[in-house]
């Protein structure tokens, strides 16, 4: 799900949680950073598969299409709703 709040007066900030394969955690963090400063990423549970992804509401169709580029490519991304 999307979790969005004001950053300051400055941005609007995003959330959203996905569980993936673990097997591609660290494929998908590393194309993740070489975009550079588009998201946040956190490993939330290694074991399950669940990361978190922060990022300005500006970047929204930058992290889709690196999300859809991702399924392309064969790793199966589940948006999950706010989860602790």
């Amino acid at each position: 799900m999307n979790k969005t709040r004001q950053g300051r007066g400055i941005f609007e900030e995003r959330t959203k949680k996905y569980v993936i394969d673990r097997s591609s955690i660290g494929f998908f963090k590393a194309i993740l950073e070489s975009y550079e400063d588009v998201a946040i990423f956190s490993v939330l549970d290694g074991d399950r598969g669940l990361i978190e992804l922060i990022y300005p509401a500006s970047f929204e169709d930058d992290i889709r299409g690196i999300v859809a580029d991702m399924i392309h490519c064969g790793i199966d991304f589940r948006e999950v709703p706010d989860v602790q």
